[in-house]
């Protein structure tokens, strides 16, 4: 009998590969749920999901097996790139707790969600990870709830709170430097930026993940420029110069720091690498008016007079906007700019996320079956409106800054144009009391290569472009 029903399996397992619909299943459900089980096994994502999604049909919540089988259709789902579906999964089996085991398995699923892909923060987040009362997990996920904890009470200010949660995470735990990143920050918030930069600098002697050493070096640089400190924050900009193909805003801030320095032509260079399509969803009105006053300090006044006028160009849609009288959060332009800012990013991420999956699963439709299909529809449907709702809430506030980021621009580039003409009127003086460097020598020499920039952007070179414009200023 047993081998009778080995076989019964692994015909549907097989009939479940080379079929192009839905598989039929028995309706023993004791057999179903082995399908499942051996589906996921052998990597059969699709016969999983329908099979532990068959079983369930005809179980209760008080089913032993009730959670295993959700635990099949959320790993199946994780598989197939259904992530949302999947987090919700495993939120059932985490906040039911109706079996341990699986309940730290479930934290262990969502913890590898909202690490991989973009997901439902308030869901997940606000309304468990980091608000329950989460006990009896291994160690390490332990220390994850901790962290989200201690994160979640520290963003209400619910410091002390905060700080016992991130004092139960051991030392060795990589969630241990985690936390004591947001205390740092908490310090520089709090202005106490000698001791926020010792933690910092202490921090660097332990052996960081990738993403948090960029951060904490970068935090560094900020505190340096802050402090005027321009070549020391350039210092640290320099550890984490390799990440700038990904990251335009830390070559905003190299910028920054180099022209305050004197670095003019410098400076120019890494805004020139700006222009490079990768970067083209970036939204920094300052980028312009740094460029301008960049070009005026080397008394290239029809350059920075150029230069001023493209803020209009890159955003004169929003700009008109704003001069016709066009509330804030009603133009269209706003807020098409703003989606792509920090502040915004990840609800709109979430939403573009969730719209993928809707397709993905479409396109899964002829396999899992209509039921099926109907029900996780509606489920992402439900999902989308609620991610609509939200990032339209986030786009409300990232659209009051950033107008009033443009409309600061807008008035230093009519500060600078108004300059530029007076300038034209008298000797070519440098206007500020900056020394003004002398340009980089690239004459060809040993140990030194240059190439002539061609309108041709290389990633791996955006750091390193050298503007060797002429300095017509009369000191």
């Amino acid at each position: 009998m047993a081998h009778r029903k080995m076989v019964t399996l692994s015909v549907l397992l097989s009939a479940a590969v080379f079929s192009c619909g839905p598989v039929q299943f028995p309706d023993d459900r004791d057999q179903v749920f082995s399908i499942a089980v051996e589906a996921s096994l052998n990597d059969d994502s699709l016969t999983a999901l329908e099979a532990a999604n068959k079983y369930l049909q005809g179980a209760t919540r008080d089913d032993p097996r009730y959670d295993r089988a959700l635990r099949l259709m959320a790993l199946s789902g994780e598989s197939l790139g259904l992530s949302y579906a999947a987090s919700l999964w495993y939120l059932d089996i985490a906040q039911s707790r109706r079996d341990v085991e699986l309940a730290a398995e479930a934290v262990r699923g969502l913890e590898r969600i909202s690490q991989t892909y973009p997901y439902d923060e308030q869901t997940i987040l606000g309304g468990f990870l980091a608000t329950a009362e989460i006990t009896g997990l291994p160690s390490s996920q332990q220390a994850f709830i901790d962290y989200l904890q201690g994160m979640y009470s520290m963003r209400a200010n619910l410091n002390e709170w905060a700080d016992g949660r991130f004092a139960a995470i051991v030392d060795q735990d990589p969630y241990k430097s985690r936390a004591r990143y947001a205390q740092a920050v908490r310090l520089i918030a709090a202005q106490s930026l000698d001791q926020a930069v010792a933690e910092l600098e202490a921090l660097l002697d332990f052996e960081l993940p990738e993403d948090l050493k960029n951060e904490v070096y970068r935090t560094l640089a900020r505190i340096a420029f802050e402090e005027r400190d321009y070549r020391a924050a350039l210092t640290y900009y320099d550890v984490i110069r390799q990440t700038a193909p990904d990251d335009p805003q830390l070559l905003l801030e190299m910028a920054w720091s180099h022209y305050y320095l004197g670095e003019s032509r410098r400076a120019l260079g890494l805004l020139v690498a700006l222009d490079a399509p990768a970067y083209e969803e970036l939204i920094a009105p300052e980028r312009f008016l740094l460029e301008a006053l960049a070009l005026r300090r080397l008394c290239q006044f029809e350059p920075a007079r150029s230069a001023a006028v493209r803020l209009s160009v890159r955003h004169g849609d929003a700009i008109a906007d704003l001069r016709n009288g066009v509330p804030v959060k009603e133009s269209e332009a706003l807020r098409n700019a703003a989606r792509f800012r920090v502040g915004s990013r990840s609800t709109a991420e979430f939403r573009q996320r969730l719209v993928f999956e809707m397709t993905l699963l479409d396109d899964l439709e002829d396999d899992i079956g209509s039921g099926l299909h109907e029900n996780l529809r509606a489920m992402y449907e439900l999902g989308l409106k609620e991610a609509s709702r939200r990032e339209n809430e986030v786009l409300g506030k990232e659209t009051v800054a950033l107008a009033q980021e443009l409309l600061s621009a807008e008035e230093g580039v009519r500060l600078i144009l108004h300059e530029i003409g007076v300038a034209l009127l008298r000797a070519r003086s440098r206007p500020d009391a900056v020394e003004e460097k002398d340009p980089i020598d690239v004459s060809l020499r040993e140990g030194h290569v240059f190439y002539t920039f061609e309108g041709e952007f290389w990633t791996d070179e955006l750091d390193d472009i050298v503007v060797t414009i002429e300095d017509r200023c009369i000191d």
